[in-house]
């Protein structure tokens, strides 16, 4: 390269597709692995009903922790969603790609109404957990 000339980054749209393609295939098999995970946790918790209170406790504490399982593996496999997203918005920020599905994504997501998916699943578990320790007050 000459010293004068300035080096233009290279545009690479289909790296570009193939990482948002995976991206959306990753969101796909989190939240299998979460729905299945919370499924589990509210079937056990279904069975509980049909034991005497004080083994149902345990089995329904059980059930809380699989819930919580859950939730964990929601931010674990959101911080591979969340890297791949940054990346996204990197190759279109530096002009490696003409797309820019990502940034328009970020700019909806500026919506005052939008809430956090994760915090959402963390109120649920609290909820969850009170309503645990209520049957288990009221004996049921």
């Amino acid at each position: 390269m000459k010293s004068g000339q300035i080096h233009k980054p290279s545009i690479d749209d289909h790296a570009y597709l193939e990482i948002w393609k995976a991206d959306q295939e990753f969101i796909k098999t989190r939240w299998t692995i979460v729905t299945f995970f919370m499924s589990v946790s509210f079937a056990i918790f279904a069975y509980s009903f049909q034991i005497r209170p004080l083994p149902a406790l345990a089995i329904r504490i059980f059930c809380l922790f699989i819930y919580w399982f859950a939730v964990t593996m929601h931010a674990h496999f959101y911080q591979h969603n969340k890297f791949l997203r940054n990346y996204l918005l990197y190759l279109e920020n530096s002009g490696r790609s003409t797309l820019d599905l990502q940034g328009k994504l970020y700019e909806q997501r500026k919506n005052p109404f939008h809430r956090s998916t994760g915090k959402f699943l963390a109120a649920l578990g609290l909820i969850y957990a009170i309503g645990i320790m209520w049957l288990f007050f009221l004996q049921i």
